[in-house]
């Protein structure tokens, strides 16, 4: 990276060191106190005006409670000059960093919808609905379009080959009763599902094969495999740990529709909402 690509990561690194230890309630004298470092010079580091150590680095993130492999990578792959910061970097949490990194350096995608539209197919009207509908209490307007803002960013900058497989249940649920709206979202679906790089299948709801939650498999430019999954909590993998994942979206892929009959069957469940309203 060249001068001013350094400095940018430097600040965003250090801006974020800085919300990791305020959220963990920790004051710059006892973070000097547990490293053997002083307080002036962790404040330069999250100034951006100090050059970060890969192995300190990692001490600080394990004391901000960020002990996840490639929570810790994404952060130190900045901070290092491994790559340059991205829009994801600044104020996204970090559990969504590492997985829009990938996302966005990725040669192929391959999810699995059980709940939801997939998130990179989503209008921002059902991102926003979608937003309504998983927290409690409703979170403010403001917020659910920051959300819809930044999906809308990730959709832009997608490079990679999708393929996703969706629950027909998914299709025929109208989130929060707006039948317009999600008459609107089967219509992009449509329309995406007609793009060349874009595979879509619908898994039946009387499939005999119903994996329980959501899953997404990742392909990286080195060949390298990335999983996301929601079993038992929202987790990042290495597919060589989570060799099921591969297998699953194969017999996935085999027991759904074809994307031909994917697109009629579409077609047939927004007709059938269309006529309802």
């Amino acid at each position: 990276m060249n001068g001013a690509s350094t400095a940018a990561a430097r600040q965003t690194v250090g801006a974020r060191l800085r919300h990791l230890r305020l959220d963990r309630g920790l004051t710059l004298e006892a973070v000097a106190a547990e490293t053997g470092s002083s307080a002036p010079t962790l404040s330069r580091m999250e100034r951006g005006q100090a050059p970060f150590d890969r192995a300190f680095l990692s001490r600080l993130l394990t004391l901000y409670g960020i002990t996840d492999p490639y929570q810790q990578e994404a952060l130190i792959s900045v901070a290092v000059g491994r790559r340059e910061p991205g829009w994801w970097d600044q104020t996204v949490p970090l559990e969504e960093t590492v997985l829009w990194h990938h996302e966005q350096a990725a040669t192929l995608i391959r999810t699995y919808a059980t709940h939801f539209v997939p998130d990179l197919l989503r209008t921002p009207e059902y991102e926003q609905a979608v937003q309504r509908a998983v927290q409690f209490p409703t979170p403010p307007g403001e917020v659910t379009l920051a959300k819809a803002e930044n999906l809308r960013r990730r959709q832009e900058s997608r490079r990679a080959r999708l393929w996703a497989v969706i629950e027909e249940t998914v299709l025929r649920r109208p989130l929060g009763g707006d039948v317009a709206a999600h008459v609107r979202q089967l219509d992009e679906l449509l329309k995406a599902s007609r793009e060349p790089d874009i595979t879509l299948q619908i898994l039946p709801a009387d499939s005999a094969f119903l994996p329980p939650e959501p899953f997404t498999v990742l392909r990286l430019p080195d060949q390298q495999v990335i999983v996301f999954h929601r079993f038992g909590g929202e987790e990042l993998g290495d597919l060589r740990e989570h060799e099921r994942y591969g297998l699953l979206l194969d017999q996935l892929a085999g027991v759904a529709r074809t994307p031909a009959e994917s697109a009629l069957m579409l077609a047939a469940i927004r007709d059938q909402l269309r006529e309802g309203t």
